[in-house]
């Protein structure tokens, strides 16, 4: 197989596993970006063979407006599911925040235990 039918399919395999979340976000979350991270690499290693050759067979070749199309459907999956995660992650510090809030309502309140300070002299 060349090269560039190969990138070809590892990109449409990339932007087509993108399109479907894991099923339990935080039990397959990890499994999900370890295999997107696989099909990255192996994308990757496939473009560097490619840039490796004297002349640059990407540009006008027939696969050209495809590769394009899908690396950019590629890059706003990418960035949707880091959104996701890091909306995520915010929700999480919240609910830190509040659990701590919860278990100590006073925490925040700084007393002096009913001591008076004159600051006249």
């Amino acid at each position: 197989m060349d090269l560039m039918k190969q990138l070809l399919l590892l990109s449409e395999k990339l932007y087509s596993f993108l399109g479907k979340e894991p099923e339990d976000k935080e039990d397959k979350r990890d499994e999900y970006i370890e295999f997107v991270d696989k099909l990255l690499d192996a994308r990757g290693q496939t473009i560097d063979q490619l840039k490796a050759m004297p002349n640059n067979p990407i540009i006008g070749h027939e696969y050209e407006a495809q590769l394009r199309a899908l690396d950019k459907g590629i890059i706003e999956r990418l960035e949707t599911f880091k959104k996701q995660i890091a909306t995520d992650m915010q929700n999480l510090q919240k609910s830190k925040k509040s659990e701590v809030q919860y278990h100590n309502p006073y925490g925040a309140v700084s007393t002096m235990d009913g001591t008076y300070y004159d600051k006249k002299k």
